[in-house]
């Protein structure tokens, strides 16, 4: 099997929710809810790429740049919160 960012097989959610159940190691856990919390952040401003989308197809102007705003600001967050823009790592 190979391993690569961009080829290996997906880790499906019941299967995070099998390696919590069979791995009580912190870092392991931590490493499961940091996958968990990305897919939430991905899901989210994707729904607020769509609401965007929407807006523009609407022809209501406020809204796209609301959307888009909403996408930056979560995409930032996330940025900061990892440490990619100068952030502070939670700590451990």
């Amino acid at each position: 099997m190979k391993l690569t960012p961009d080829e290996f097989p997906v880790v499906m959610n019941n299967e995070l929710r099998e390696l919590w159940r069979l791995y009580r190691d912190p870092n392991i856990r931590r490493l499961i809810l940091e996958v968990h919390r990305a897919r939430e952040v991905m899901h989210a401003a994707h729904a607020d790429a769509l609401r965007a989308q929407y807006a523009l197809w609407q022809k209501q102007e406020g809204n796209v740049r609301e959307a888009l705003q909403t996408v930056t600001d979560r995409l930032l967050t996330e940025k900061v919160r990892l440490g990619a823009m100068g952030g502070i790592p939670p700590k451990r």
